[in-house]
């Protein structure tokens, strides 16, 4: 869908809104999975330390509910990039898109679950404030990117490039003027 717009010479253009491609969504799961995986190792070093330890600091709670969905997430967004140029396509992008959408869940719920399976809570209390931006920095900011960007996936066809070539069977017949005869005029 094309919206016209004037320019400052009078002349009308299409201009067409943008759209999210399949690589685009790929690069933004990388990224997003990239910080979803390593803000607990340098979030301290500019002060954001959810749970309050230092710098690249490995244990259990930031290896399975950070590094390891966002290893994952990594991964399946590289995956989604190269879909269309040299994998099989609509099943890769469908697998990659639930992998990310599963990665992105498990950063929401993870943290609220972590208190149940180790009996630690995974965010020390700070001010309101502090916390809601450690919930929204390290949780649920990559995690409902990461879903919605998982769904965009797993809904959208393969690329042009990975679908192969159908040629249709019906031909076009080419389209001839019929000729127009004067006759009478009616009143």
């Amino acid at each position: 869908m094309a919206v016209a717009t004037m320019t400052p010479t009078g002349r009308r253009t299409a201009v067409r809104p943008y759209r999210l491609s399949i690589e685009m969504a790929g690069l933004l799961i990388v990224l997003l999975g990239a910080w979803g995986g390593i803000v607990p190792f340098v979030g301290p070093l500019f002060g954001f330390s959810g749970d309050g330890s230092s710098a690249w600091t490995l244990n259990m709670s930031h290896s399975m509910l950070s590094l390891a969905p966002g290893a994952v997430a990594v991964g399946c967004g590289l995956l989604v990039m190269l879909a269309g140029q040299f994998l099989a396509g609509r099943r890769v992008l469908a697998f990659a898109g639930l992998v990310v959408a599963v990665c992105g869940a498990w950063f929401i719920i993870g943290p609220l679950a972590w208190p149940v399976l180790k009996g630690t809570t995974f965010f020390v209390g700070d001010r309101p404030l502090r916390e809601l931006a450690y919930w929204i920095g390290y949780s649920l900011g990559p995690g409902s990117l990461l879903v919605g960007l998982g769904a965009f996936v797993l809904g959208r066809p393969a690329p042009a490039a990975a679908m192969p070539a159908v040629e249709s069977e019906t031909r076009e017949r080419p389209v001839t003027a019929k000729p127009v005869t004067a006759g009478p005029a009616t009143p």
